[in-house]
């Protein structure tokens, strides 16, 4: 069963909801949640995989959508929150939609371990040269976490910024290698996302070993006065 968020374009630049996540000398874990604690998501992301209920954890899945733009290119943001008490892959898929309700173009990306109680940001875009878009829908598609473990609630996220860039110092306090962590730091002005950028926060063997602290600097040629930073990384 398939859950949809779907958007009417109003403006160039659109920023919905507000938002959460690790922000500058934020020491909360490296989803970026800012209530739960580690040890609450720890005991719910192992809950039996018998009782898995994708239509209940698509029930639970917050969407915050942003837009923002540049010269030649709209992104679009998604920051998404797993609410339930489940841990999933999740694919999320966007379907941008021109006047005529025909579909021209679509991305997808799957975030291989969604802990409960945690928080990702997915990044996609459309280039402006292409066929113009009245309205976008994000479809998210939960299924069992089966291939992967979670990683994530263990992920400790730190922020400092600069007035060119923000440096992200991520500490894996679990027992597992956390593979492949990327990180999607957000820049606003005020409410408004002016710039996200999408990168890998990692040592030479793309992992962040237990106990282990590696750090990324993310560059913004924007004006902004705050970063949110979001994590996603799974092990095996």
């Amino acid at each position: 069963m398939k859950k949809f968020f779907s958007v009417v374009l109003v403006s160039a630049m659109v920023v919905l909801t507000a938002f959460t996540g690790c922000s500058e000398n934020d020491t909360s874990n490296g989803s970026s949640q800012t209530t739960s604690k580690s040890s609450d998501v720890q005991s719910s992301a192992v809950a039996d995989k018998a009782d898995f209920d994708s239509e209940e954890v698509e029930k639970n899945i917050k969407i915050t959508p942003y837009i923002y733009d540049d010269v030649s290119t709209h992104y679009f943001v998604a920051v998404l929150k797993n609410n339930s008490n489940q841990a999933c892959t999740l694919t999320i898929h966007l379907e941008l939609i021109d006047k005529d309700d025909d579909v021209i173009d679509t991305e997808t990306e799957t975030i291989n371990a969604f802990a409960p109680g945690t928080e990702v940001a997915v990044k996609f875009n459309h280039d402006k040269g292409d066929e113009e878009f009245a309205r976008y829908e994000y479809t998210l598609l939960p299924k069992e976490l089966t291939d992967y473990q979670c990683v994530t609630q263990d992920l400790d996220c730190k922020v400092s910024t600069d007035t060119d860039k923000a440096t992200i110092s991520v500490t894996n306090t679990g027992n597992l290698v956390a593979e492949y962590v990327q990180y999607t730091a957000l820049f606003f002005q005020g409410d408004e996302l002016v710039y996200a950028d999408k990168d890998y926060v990692v040592d030479s063997d793309n992992e962040i070993k237990a106990g282990q602290t590696e750090k990324a600097e993310s560059l913004c040629n924007k004006k902004f006065d705050s970063v949110k930073v979001y994590l996603n990384g799974s092990a095996y």
